[in-house]
This record gives C-alpha cells, structure tokens and sequence, in this order.
C-alpha cells in the first residue's frame, strides 16, 4: 500500500494531461463513457462520495471533468467538500471568491466560475470558510444555482466530504442525479463501504456506480478476486 504522502499526492493530480499513465488514463475513459450513458436522460448532476478521507475523490472528480471536456462535454465542477477545501489544488486555481462568497453576496455567479487550462472545464471553488453547511446546502439560492448550471452546462460535478464523517451528502443528494462512489485498494475496510453504503441506501439514495482507486494488481490475489470484491462489495453499476 502506498504511504500517506504518496496517496495525497497522487489525490490532487490529473494525469490526463501528462505522459504514461496509459491504463489509468484508460480507466478513466471507460469511467467517462459510462458517465455519458447515466445522462443519457438528461441526468448531468453527479455527486461524488466516499465513505472515509483519501480515497482519491478530487483525482476522480477532476480527472472525469478533462475527460468529459476532451469529449467536447462543458462541464463545470464544483467544491462540495466545505470541511476541507482543494478542489482548486490540481486545476490551479485560486481559492478565492468562490462558493462561499457568492453564498453570501459578495459576488456574482459569474465571478466565482474560474475557467481553468482543460478544453471546456470550468471549477467553483469553496472559497473562504463554510461554517453552516446545512444552511447553505438547504437554500433556495444553492438549489436555483444548481439548477442555472444544469442548463448551462453539459455536465455538473460536485466534489462533496466523505459520507461517514459528515451529513452533507442527505442534502446534497436533494441536488444531484446521482452518486459516484470511490473506494479506496488498500485503504478503504470493507465494514466502512458496508456503512456508508447502507447509509445512503436508508436514505434512498440513487448510486450510479463506483471507482476503485489506488488498486495494484501486484498486491492482490487474482484478477477474480479483485473483481468479485468490486462488484460484490461496491454495488458498481447500482441504481435504484
């Protein structure tokens, strides 16, 4: 299992960009297509979730919005995770006069929507400090703000704060179509996914799928093995 430094380090990159990385580059072309046939319905909200820290959630959702974006998709993404902001970390882009201010009305839609160096990728970062994130994510002004962008943008990501240590997800799923679940090789325990999962299905919760990160085939028994644990264990594929 990689060290914790080697982990963070490997959550705020996206390799989609960069040379080598040819299967996981590939891993996230497939996730990218099966993203485009859930929408195919017009469902372009998707909310992405793990059940603990460091599953790799921004590397998910940062790397599935360049893959969309390359696909001539407009796809915005927003930073959800208001405990711990860093979704503006591998689009490099400040995080400054985002969500937070513009919840507050200090500044525009417009001024908080930062274009980034991705073909068709725009962020929202969190901005300053988000202390009631209830409040904010129960709003009439996040709801018509989701609701602006889900007719302005061919796709809306939300990166959002792991389900077992914050309740936000209950409410941000009253926003999204659906949810993108990571789960961590290596690092993730299968009573934790169990937890997590049970939790959003006691709340009827659409999952759509899930992402197995951080996997090394070196360190796993078989191929069979890995795959039962994926499907059995993390419901890929999901929807209710």
């Amino acid at each position: 299992m990689a060290s914790k430094k080697h982990r963070l380090n490997r959550e705020d990159s996206i390799v989609m960009n960069q040379e080598g990385f040819g299967t996981i580059k590939d891993q996230y072309v497939r996730l990218k297509d099966n993203i485009l046939y859930f929408a195919a319905d017009g469902k372009n909200v998707i909310q992405v979730e793990s059940s603990v820290a460091s599953e790799a959630k921004t590397t998910t959702v940062s790397n599935l919005a360049v893959c969309l974006g390359s696909s001539g998709k407009k796809t915005i993404v927003l930073d959800f995770d208001f405990h711990k902001a860093r979704l503006h970390r591998p689009f490099e882009v400040k995080n400054e006069n985002g969500l937070a201010e513009y919840m507050a009305g200090k500044i525009s839609k417009q001024e908080m929507i930062k274009p980034c160096k991705y073909d068709n990728v725009f962020v929202i970062p969190r901005g300053g400090e988000i202390n009631n994130a209830s409040i904010v994510l129960t709003s009439n002004k996040i709801k018509e703000l989701i609701n602006q962008l889900k007719q302005e943008y061919d796709f809306v990501l939300l990166d959002c704060p792991p389900v077992l240590l914050v309740s936000d997800y209950i409410h941000i799923s009253q926003l999204s179509d659906g949810i993108l679940f990571n789960v961590a090789y290596g690092l993730t325990k299968k009573k934790q996914v169990h937890e997590a999962i049970s939790l959003l299905r006691q709340n009827n919760l659409t999952i759509i799928g899930a992402v197995y990160t951080f996997y090394d085939p070196k360190k796993s028994n078989s191929y069979e093995e890995y795959n039962y644990h994926y499907y059995h264990y993390y419901g890929y594929g999901e929807k209710k």
